[in-house]
């Protein structure tokens, strides 16, 4: 019995060394480089991530802010987002990112995480954005660069 898997093992590799990743047994090359099992339920950490290298700037992971209320007016479009204690952030924590097609409206470390609001692109032009912060709300002010009637931010929904 072991004379007969130790042929069909050696039958196995060679078809993989002669015909490579075109071998129709390729699939039973691969073996597992994974730690032995430790016999126990809980999970095991396998790796830990390294910190970003010095002038790298780190992967932001932000939740996608959804409530929220916009209004059309002649010349800009204003955005309100009600978050309670907003005000008491520190206002660099808060930063508004825009070209004329796009914002990115991010929230650093508000309640133990981070908020993102983006558009990636804007219903028509604009030409200038601004925030303000109030005790319970952001004000995003967008500033169009033709009076033009916006039926919608954009033609979705916010991009994530």
């Amino acid at each position: 019995m072991a004379e007969e898997e130790a042929a069909a093992a050696s039958a196995l590799a060679d078809n993989i060394d002669r015909k490579g990743r075109n071998a129709y047994y390729y699939a039973h090359a691969h073996k597992s480089d994974g730690p032995d099992w430790d016999g126990k339920e809980e999970p095991q950490l396998l790796k830990t991530e390294s910190t970003p290298a010095a002038g790298v700037e780190p992967v932001l992971v932000a939740k996608q802010i959804t409530n929220y209320a916009w209004g059309d007016e002649d010349m800009k479009v204003k955005v309100y987002i009600d978050l309670p204690k907003i005000g008491e952030l520190p206002k660099e924590n808060i930063t508004l990112d825009w070209t004329p097609t796009s914002f990115t409206l991010t929230i650093r470390d508000y309640e133990g995480g981070n908020l993102k609001l983006h558009y990636g692109r804007l219903f028509a032009e604009i030409e200038n954005a601004k925030i303000k912060t109030k005790p319970e709300k952001i004000l995003l002010t967008l500033f169009k660069t033709e009076e033009t009637a916006w039926p919608c931010m954009n033609e979705g929904t916010p991009s994530k």
